[in-house]
């Protein structure tokens, strides 16, 4: 079976500790948040795929605005908070961690520090990984499974550092196949509007486009 996964990276009035440069990726409008959830499950239903919600960065909006319709809906939902991040201004502390576990959603990891992983030293990466999801673990209460990879950025030891978790999580912009190890998401961007769910989705399916997707995600994984 084919999943669709729509990412959301911060909900509502962007915080001003949040760097200027997330704006493209955060949605101002709990409104469309909402009507772009509806919009999931209904072209979910439609097209025969199962729908998943994430949430990457561990803004407190994702407790505050994101967490109700996605659970009010019975949409599964999976929330990725970068473990050196936790408990700071403007972002889930344990208690919300445990509250999200708690409404039946799944607490995943971001890393330590959203950083390039592709980058980092091996030094950096066991505190991105393995401590990582140590600290989130002791947070949520709850172990962790999942990841999702910042910035999308990967290569073949990024997926050898990150074969410790059941699922990762991407940004290639395709349709997941529910039982892959790697899946792609499709992140919201600010030119989405009512619809674009929809016309991602569509245009997900052109030959032309799982081509150029396959391709791009092939090269990944063995650069």
């Amino acid at each position: 079976m084919k999943r669709v996964i729509i990412n959301f990276h911060g909900l509502g009035t962007m915080p001003d500790h949040v760097d200027a440069g997330e704006a493209n990726v955060w949605c101002a409008d709990p409104a469309l948040y909402a009507d772009l959830l509806d919009e999931t499950r209904e072209e979910a239903a439609a097209q025969q795929l199962e729908p998943l919600i994430t949430f990457d960065d561990g803004n407190l909006s994702d407790i505050e605005i994101g967490l109700g319709p996605v659970t009010e809906r019975g949409m599964r939902a999976i929330f990725f908070p970068c473990a050196g991040r936790i408990g700071q201004r403007g972002y889930l502390d344990g208690s919300a961690l445990r509250e999200v576990v708690s409404a039946g959603a799944e607490v995943g990891s971001h890393g330590w520090s959203h950083t390039d992983w592709r980058r980092a030293s091996p030094e950096v990466m066991r505190q991105e990984v393995v401590e990582a999801k140590d600290r989130i673990e002791q947070a949520a209460g709850a172990p962790v499974t999942t990841v999702a990879i910042p910035f999308g950025s990967y290569g073949r030891r990024v997926l050898k550092d990150a074969a410790v978790f059941r699922t990762v999580y991407t940004s290639d912009a395709a349709l997941a196949d529910a039982d892959a190890w790697l899946q792609p998401r499709f992140s919201y961007v600010r030119s989405w509007s009512r619809g674009s769910v929809r016309r991602v989705l569509a245009d997900s399916r052109r030959p032309a486009r799982r081509l150029r997707q396959n391709l791009a995600m092939t090269f990944k994984r063995l650069r």
